[in-house]
């Protein structure tokens, strides 16, 4: 019964999709009426922000009520009792009778029961179908083309006239080759089962039974793209393997289990599009850009000064101190810390329940905290040894054993080379992407899949921009800066929320954040905050941060106080030069390597 209702609500949903969608006004009594508003306008101001999304609203109730109409016999065919009995039910979950439901919800005929009974089940009726009906209509609303696996390149589905259509073979996606080569801007001929493309200035050659495509730069070099399986003839038109041709192409290449789709996105055109609005903030990162061709050598000092607040003993000091030095060329880092945290023992009640001799032990431990990183972008691994783990885990950890994590999603971003907004705006988005496939074949409303990908990166951007975006800066004294506060903040809120709003829903007491970047690209930097006093479980923080950064050398102090708890200082200078010395991509031959997801070590190979 379950999947018959559900081929008829599904065919219906397809017959809605094929006419146009009806206007606001053929709601009868109107959306905004049915809410209790005195007009349109005043239900998009308090409800929904804009036209768009009301709009949005409005369709949704024309379908429920298409739905509705459609559900006429199964809503005469209702019965009350039956369902109250049944398990669906939520309110007799929580209801001894139904006769004391009636009583505290003041029904007083068979009929308001009904009434209520019905409602509710409608409601569990629609939500179970707008549930089945979503992935057929998201992939309408984005273009996909009905009944067939898709091919979306940035953004866009591909058109495949006649019978020819992509299909999915022993797990590879076949695509007709003519309109996919149109799509990436080349002109297209056959002869025979001989196809070629000119792209670029190049000729691309491919024929039905080769696994091959041939490719002739416009200099006359000539190499190939091997594609794994053979190209084959169907339905008039020549088939070719997608993923190792568009990977050639530069594409960033996913499959979309939910939608049937395989995405393509050309990452360098994108994140170029994605940067037009950002060129100021990429300006400063240009600047900290190291030549991945040679070494730099990092050494910083950080202070750190805790003082706990007390009104009645008097205030006490902890100071901390650490030493960095740092290593890195390309995507290669290597990380030497040491630190002083034997202050913070002095805390009162850090040693609590600990014997002289453990105390005196561990005060050791922190008076000389040493770690050491290692981190190989193109291996895709991280190297870790602290020997205070040792101590920490009860002597399961040798001292000088190294710990191996696998980072392989940092290698998309390396340390040392390129960033851009766009590429760190790219990059997030696709690892949120990731992520959310990670959890199963899954589809809810909201979630982002690969097919969405290239949507949600320009609005992510756009959401950026208006932050960070070149049109927040102003030039000044040959500096641009970008300047944020209280006003802008508040600002934000009443056009989110309403007039007035501001006084309710603003958390700073102080918001001031200011940005210089120079021609050169250096920059300064100031962020003071300050937030409300909310009491006991949530007293007032300040937080103070500035700073300056150029190629050479970075400054930061930090201050941040908790109301009547503690103040913490702290200051971090680093200077950058080029150095001889080169950075291990692994721990030196001979020590020993811990793989944290195994129960046994694992020898390492010598460093490169």
């Amino acid at each position: 019964m379950k999947r018959m209702l559900s081929l008829v609500l599904s065919l219906i949903l397809a017959w809605s999709l094929t006419i146009p969608s009806l206007a606001a006004e053929d709601l009868d009594p109107p959306l905004w009426q049915q809410m209790g508003f005195s007009s349109r306008e005043e239900c998009i101001t308090y409800v929904y922000g804009d036209e768009d999304a009301y709009e949005q609203a409005v369709q949704e109730a024309l379908e429920r009520q298409q739905w509705e109409d459609a559900m006429a016999d199964d809503i005469a065919a209702f019965d009350p009792d039956a369902y109250w009995e049944s398990d669906e039910c939520q309110y007799s979950w929580f209801y001894d009778s139904k006769e004391e439901f009636m009583e505290e919800w003041f029904l007083e005929t068979e009929e308001e029961f009904r009434d209520v009974m019905l409602e509710d089940w409608l409601d569990q009726q629609w939500d179970a179908y707008w549930q089945e009906t979503l992935v057929d209509r998201t992939r309408a609303e984005l273009g996909a083309p009905a009944g067939q696996t898709g091919v979306m390149l940035d953004g866009t589905y591909l058109s495949f006239p006649g019978s020819a259509a992509p299909e999915v073979v022993n797990g590879c996606t076949m695509v007709p080759c003519g309109p996919l080569l149109t799509a990436f801007g080349g002109t297209v001929s056959h002869t025979g089962s001989d196809v070629t493309c000119t792209l670029d200035g190049a000729v691309y050659r491919l024929r039905s039974g080769s696994d091959t495509i041939t490719v002739t730069a416009a200099d006359g070099t000539v190499s190939e793209i091997p594609l794994g399986v053979a190209c084959y003839e169907k339905n008039g038109a020549t088939y070719l393997a997608l993923r190792p041709f568009a990977e050639a192409m530069g594409c960033d290449v996913m499959w979309d289990s939910t939608f049937q789709t395989a995405v393509l996105l050309r990452r360098d055109k994108v994140i170029a599009q994605l940067d037009e609005q950002f060129t100021l903030i990429n300006q400063m990162f240009a600047a900290m850009e190291y030549d991945a061709s040679k070494n730099y050598k990092t050494v910083a000092r950080m202070d750190a000064k805790l003082t706990m607040l007390d009104s009645i003993n008097g205030d006490k000091q902890y100071p901390m101190d650490a030493d960095v030095e740092m290593l890195q060329s390309g995507g290669t880092v290597n990380l030497k810390l040491a630190m002083d945290l034997s202050a913070l023992l002095e805390i009162p009640g850090a040693l609590d329940g600990m014997d002289p001799l453990s105390a005196a032990a561990v005060k050791g431990q922190l008076r000389n905290v040493k770690m050491e990183m290692i981190y190989d972008a193109e291996g895709g691994t991280l190297y870790l040894k602290m020997p205070l783990l040792a101590e920490l885990t009860g002597g399961q950890l040798d001292e000088d054993s190294w710990i191996a994590f696998p980072v392989a999603d940092l290698t998309q971003m390396p340390v040392g080379t390129s960033a851009t907004m766009g590429a760190v705006i790219y990059q997030s988005m696709r690892q949120q992407v990731e992520l959310m496939s990670s959890f199963g074949p899954y589809y809810f409303e909201g979630m982002i899949t690969p097919a969405m990908l290239y949507r949600e990166v320009f609005v992510s951007a756009e959401e950026a921009a208006a932050y960070l975006g070149d049109d927040c800066f102003e030039a000044s004294g040959g500096y641009s800066v970008l300047h944020y506060d209280e006003e802008d903040y508040n600002a934000y809120l009443e056009s989110e929320y309403g007039e007035g709003s501001a006084e309710y829903l603003s958390e700073f007491e102080q918001l001031e954040m200011e940005l210089k970047i120079a021609r050169s690209g250096a920059a300064t930097f100031r962020v003071l905050m300050q937030t409300k006093d909310q009491g006991m479980y949530s007293p007032a923080m300040l937080l103070d941060i500035s700073g300056s950064q150029s190629p050479t050398r970075v400054d930061l102090s930090m201050l941040m106080k908790l109301k009547n708890q503690f103040d913490l200082e702290l200051t971090y200078t680093g200077n950058t030069t080029e150095t001889d010395q080169k950075p291990n991509t692994a721990p030196p031959a001979g020590e020993t390597v811990i793989d944290p997801y195994e129960s046994y070590m694992v020898p390492e190979p010598a460093a490169a």
